[in-house]
């Protein structure tokens, strides 16, 4: 299992490096268009979708909507905003879990969940290849997440004693949490030693703005991971899927990015010069 973990993981960055480096933009939008179909596909069987022909329309009308927001008239930032807004929304149910599971335990709103789940996560991406230096924030953002991921992991092991969510996420702990908030931000104040521009200037309330940005990010990204552990157990699975050996579904591996990169580029968009 180890060894299906780790040499997947290894496919898994060459195709992400590939792509960031490597792919035009557009090829970058259908490439991150597959990977969201394929989320958006095992999604289909989390809310309770079993046809092929209903999970494939389901897919298809995500497409026709990834195309239609793509279009210059349509007010992007709300997309963003939208998925801010679910993300709090599932952080307040998660943490009042199992009150209220009655609403996710309803097809018809996991169907319409998909919405704020997937699109915002999707456009965030969009937005951040059209940006000049996306190379940089596109690997900040991963490594931003994985940071989370990885801080909690090993603080977890090592000063893990009181349970984050425990009917949820039974092993994610309150120290494995903070763990993943610290790692964030020594990732954020080093990538800002090292790579900002406005280094000599940076004062207290500029340092403040991106301790709270690494730290906000952190929490989205535990978020989705805890959002489809919740609804992972209203379905009885253990994985969304299982194209990726040792890892599981697509989704497994995206749901704190479909959660974080919303923020992100909305932190972007509103600090401006202020951001890394």
């Amino acid at each position: 299992m180890l060894a299906q973990r780790v040499a997947t993981s290894i496919v898994l960055l060459g195709l992400i490096l590939s792509a960031v480096f490597y792919f035009p933009e557009i090829y970058f939008v259908l490439f991150i268009t597959l990977v969201m179909g394929l989320a958006i596909w095992e999604w289909s069987a989390l809310a309770g979708l079993s046809s092929i022909i209903s999970r494939l329309s389901y897919v298809l009308a995500f497409l026709l909507m990834m195309a239609l927001i793509r279009l210059p008239a349509n007010p992007l930032p709300s997309v963003l905003f939208l998925g801010l807004c679910f993300w709090i929304i599932a952080f307040l149910f998660i943490f009042i879990f199992p009150a209220g599971k009655n609403l996710w335990a309803n097809n018809a709103v996991l169907i319409l969940a998909g919405v704020p789940l997937f699109i915002p996560g999707w456009m965030a991406f969009v937005l951040l290849r059209a940006q000049a230096n996306f190379e940089f924030h596109i690997l900040l953002l991963f490594f931003l997440v994985a940071a989370a991921d990885i801080g909690a992991y090993f603080a977890g092991r090592r000063f893990g004693k009181h349970k984050l969510a425990v009917l949820v996420s039974p092993n994610k702990t309150w120290e494995g949490f903070y763990g993943g908030m610290i790692a964030c931000i020594v990732l954020v104040f080093f990538t800002a030693l090292i790579f900002s521009e406005n280094l000599p200037e940076m004062n207290m309330t500029h340092w403040m703005k991106l301790i709270i940005s690494a730290i906000l990010i952190a929490i989205f990204s535990v978020v989705g991971d805890l959002f489809e552990s919740m609804i992972k157990r209203f379905r009885d699975v253990k994985d969304s899927g299982k194209i990726l050996p040792g890892h599981g579904g697509i989704l497994d591996r995206i749901d704190g990015l479909t959660s974080a990169a919303p923020l992100y580029v909305i932190l972007l968009m509103q600090l401006g010069s202020d951001f890394i």
